[in-house]
């Protein structure tokens, strides 16, 4: 027995509309649904992974812009020494440390725009600059440094749609600031880095830098002048009475590093002279060697001329009285003590110009934290570079006929009437330049 339901079809029936049927058909609705959401999911899992290809070609985008900028950097500091050959061998290797330090060890390397060969990332390195050509304003202008770089990265989920691999690039100019800076004062965290007093005068032809990120980094107190090409605080300034302040010091600047930290302190042989001593009214002629004990000069009209070479001290050197220090050529290295200078005493010293301590007068230890003090006369010429990383330099002489005068010390005090210039010829030295790695390299592009 075969039962039929009203709306069973026999052989030659057709089936019937909705309007004949009054409701809507709904054959085969669900498997459309099924259909048309797996196609939504790949879809949108497709969007997914390419959006996952993009962020991580955005990041190792954004970190090989980093490294060139570093690279840049640290090519443009070593401007000061290539002697104008261009990606002179100091140069290079600059640049890949700054590579190194930004993660990439492994690099092809070349030079001018030149074609790199190798595999992972590729640099050249260009001074000047060619990357860009004629839209470059600096193309071919040694005093610029060019970094390009570019990487090939492979995609995660891009290559199912026939992108493998991706090809990123960056690129980095930089240069060094016009005028150098000639005093660098290296204490982090501490008030009165730099602390000018009374009506101290202090000009130079040249920057100074407080790195100090104290509130009172740098502190002028009573009627003192400040005369620089740019005076840069990391901290903030206290500005007390009335004081002449040209141009007004810029703050917040970014932290810098010690410039010789990496310069070699001279070696402490064996003693040469024991607590040596000399007395006024008695011209003498000293020669270079390890003075143990360190040294006295004792007041009277008199001369102290320092033959040309190192001078060594294993104890404090203190001049007294109207004595007058000269030599050429002359580095004082103080392993321990440190130098005095009292009364009416006078100086004309000069740096070395040629060697490892070209334009070095005067080192400190930096484990060393005793006191420099320089009293005297104002005609005084200190031409050389102070450094004493650790320790506070005390002005209460002047200095007024040297060609250059550099310093690098943990503290710089000036008191009372004392009028200190600083100059910045360099032309005495290799190629023309400061000892000092700077002036500050600035990126350009």
């Amino acid at each position: 027995m075969t039962f039929l339901s009203r709306h069973t079809f026999r052989y030659g029936d057709r089936p019937r509309s909705s309007s004949e049927t009054g409701r809507p058909m709904r054959l085969g609705e669900d498997g459309q649904v099924l259909a048309l959401t797996a196609i939504a999911f790949a879809v949108l899992m497709g969007f997914m992974a390419l959006a996952l290809d993009v962020a991580q070609f955005l990041y190792a985008k954004r970190q090989l812009q980093t490294a060139a900028d570093a690279a840049a950097l640290a090519g443009a500091i070593e401007l000061s020494y290539c002697g104008g050959v261009s990606d002179c061998t100091a140069m290079q290797s600059a640049v890949k440390s700054a590579m190194n330090e930004n993660g990439y060890s492994s690099l092809s390397f070349a030079t001018q725009c030149a074609a790199v060969t190798g595999t992972g990332v590729k640099l050249v390195l260009n001074n000047g600059p060619c990357a860009l050509g004629s839209a470059d304003p600096n193309q071919g202008n040694v005093n610029y440094v060019e970094v390009t770089l570019s990487e090939q990265r492979a995609a995660f989920f891009a290559g199912v749609i026939g992108f493998p691999y991706v090809t990123l690039g960056a690129r980095a100019e930089a240069g060094l600031d016009s005028s150098p800076d000639c005093a660098y004062i290296l204490n982090p965290h501490a008030p009165d880095a730099l602390l000018l007093n009374g009506n101290a005068t202090l000009s130079a032809t040249c920057g100074i830098i407080v790195d100090s990120d104290a509130n009172q980094a740098a502190v002028f107190n009573g009627s003192v002048s400040v005369s620089t090409t740019g005076l840069d605080v990391v901290g903030q300034v206290l500005n007390n009475g009335n004081n002449s302040l040209n141009p007004s010091p810029t703050t917040g600047v970014s932290p810098l590093d010690n410039p010789l930290a990496n310069l070699p302190m001279p070696a402490v042989g064996s003693c040469t002279y024991n607590n040596y001593i000399a007395n006024g009214n008695k011209n003498v002629t000293l020669s270079p060697g390890t003075y143990c004990g360190g040294m006295i000069l004792n007041g009277g009209n008199y001369t102290v001329t320092f033959s040309p070479g190192q001078y060594i001290m294993t104890g404090n050197m203190i001049v007294n009285g109207g004595a007058s220090l000269v030599g050429s050529g002359v580095t004082f290295y103080f392993d321990s003590g440190s130098l005095t200078m009292n009364g009416n005493s006078h100086v004309d010293l000069v740096a070395p110009t040629s060697g490892t301590y070209a334009g070095m007068l005067y080192l400190q230890s930096g484990t060393d934290s005793s006191t420099v003090i320089l009293n005297g006369d104002t005609s005084s010429a200190w031409q050389g570079t102070f450094y004493a990383p650790d320790a506070q330099l005390i002005l209460n002489g002047g200095n007024k006929s040297a060609a250059y005068t550099l310093m690098v010390v943990n503290t710089l005090v000036e008191n009372g009437q004392d009028d200190f210039a600083i100059g910045s010829d360099f032309s005495s030295l290799p190629h023309g330049k400061s000892p000092l790695k700077g002036p500050r390299a600035n990126l350009t592009e």
